[in-house]
């Protein structure tokens, strides 16, 4: 170990690094040039490799102008209230988020994001999920291009390996990189702050903290190998939902690898017996599929439409995956590969529970979600149908670093520890329940810890 090795020669200096440029690294690097800090991010891909590229749903905010121009009543209180009691997260954390949320949203606004629409996800009393215009990859090419006109420098194809401690201090003071079969070391004069994403692509360390999920689809960055959290550990931090960070996410097209989350906008989802096993919206997000996968570990389901519903929906949800599509339920059930009756009859059950009681309830799915929010679901009864063969994904890991509310690294001790800070997927805390992820956090949270911890990071004098 070569952690409290001080390096003679240091081949690069700046106030802050920055490891990962993606919806947490960007943030922080473009509030940390702001206030004044000379910053420079490590990227080990060749392009910024972020979740963001892959976001196709959207965006916790609550108080927003979209909001009140729907006509949704909503507040912080209510907002925080229920998402602790939903995820079991850290109220400090939760807090932090939500009272900068706002603020947030109009700096992404005034970066060139463009609003286009709210829906409610999963677990949510209101409508106050965002979307945007051109979606997670547009967030991703405005916060670059806003960082390329800063001059903020990214070090493309630069591999953080480990940590550089000052063992007098015990604060981080660089980072040992590779590039290109070269070693060398960047010293950082504030801080360093680890954005490097989660751990999905990882194989060994899904088997660690997730083996029940090893029949999961990872569809995160090829970058998010765990790399930041490694480092991390190695100089003693502490973890937090580490144990249950391998989260069932949404569905993935079978054929073509490509998410959708029609199951938020009026699809039932059904097993490979044809039969319903949950409430599709009702169900906090990773529940759903994690229920499915105690029964069936490949994981393997059908979403189920009609043609009401597939008009309704966010065409993006459909438009990159295989549909199959048919006349009757009987004919769509022989082309996705299950039994005909036994889809035919579920259909039948749920369409008959929603003309009798105007909901499911069997399961208790009470919404329509997506577009329509809290409107009653709607019946499958208009052709023609169509179907998606999907497995479970793992977008993005739901436990990390333990922080404060600074954004700052707590050591196992629970002392901070100096000049490291962590944000984005790295960081964990906003869930401590098996399962029970609080929908459109994860990409809020990025952007709003990313912000806390570039603007704490530049008020650190140099040490």
């Amino acid at each position: 170990m070569d952690l409290f090795n001080i390096p003679k020669k240091w081949d690069a200096e700046t106030d802050i690094i920055i490891i990962g440029s993606g919806n947490a690294g960007l943030p922080a690097a473009i509030t940390a040039t702001d206030k004044g800090a000379e910053v420079i991010i490590l990227e080990t891909g060749k392009v910024p490799a972020s979740s963001l590229a892959y976001m196709g749903g959207g965006t916790l905010f609550v108080g927003t102008d979209q909001q009140k121009a729907a006509g949704i009543d909503d507040t912080i209180e209510e907002c925080l209230k229920e998402a602790v009691e939903c995820s079991g997260g850290n109220p400090v954390l939760w807090k932090a988020l939500l009272d900068r949320n706002v603020e947030v949203y109009e700096w992404l606004k005034s970066l060139g994001a463009k609003p286009t629409g709210l829906f409610k996800p999963s677990g949510h009393g209101k409508t106050r999920c965002h979307r945007f215009e051109g979606h997670g990859p547009r967030l991703l090419k405005i916060l670059r291009d806003t960082a390329e006109k800063k001059g903020i420098k990214i070090a493309f194809e630069h591999h953080a390996e480990r940590l550089i401690v000052d063992p007098a201090e015990g604060r981080v003071i660089g980072v040992k990189v590779s590039h290109k079969g070269e070693t060398l070391n960047f010293k950082a004069r504030k801080a360093v702050i680890i954005a490097t994403g989660g751990f999905c692509q990882n194989e060994e360390m899904i088997k660690e903290y997730g083996q029940h999920h090893m029949g999961i689809v990872p569809t995160g960055s090829p970058t998010h190998r765990g790399d930041g959290l490694k480092m991390a550990l190695a100089i003693g931090a502490a973890t937090e939902g580490i144990g249950i960070a391998v989260c069932p996410s949404t569905t993935v097209c079978a054929s073509t690898g490509h998410i959708t989350i029609m199951e938020h906008q009026g699809a039932i989802a059904v097993n490979m017996d044809g039969k319903r096993w949950a409430d599709e919206i009702g169900t906090m997000y990773g529940i759903l599929f994690g229920r499915l996968m105690n029964e069936h570990p490949d994981g393997l389901h059908i979403l189920m439409y009609d043609e009401k519903i597939r008009k309704d929906a966010s065409p993006e949800d459909y438009k990159r995956v295989k549909e199959y599509q048919a006349d009757t339920v009987e004919e769509l059930a022989k082309a996705v590969g299950i039994d005909p009756k036994a889809l035919a009859d579920t259909v039948k059950e749920y369409n008959a529970d929603i003309d009798k009681n105007g909901y499911d309830t069997k399961f208790g799915k009470k919404h329509w979600g997506g577009l329509h929010g809290t409107d009653p679901p709607p019946k499958i009864d208009t052709p023609p149908y169509y179907a998606i063969k999907g497995k479970v994904s793992f977008t993005s890991c739901k436990g990390g670093l333990k922080v404060d509310a600074k954004s700052r690294v707590i050591n196992q001790f629970g002392d901070v520890i100096p000049g490291l800070y962590a944000a984005g997927e790295v960081m964990g805390g906003f869930q401590n329940k098996p399962g029970a992820y609080y929908a459109a956090q994860l990409t809020s949270s990025s952007f709003i810890f990313g912000r806390i911890a570039g603007e704490d990071a530049a008020s650190l004098d140099n040490a």
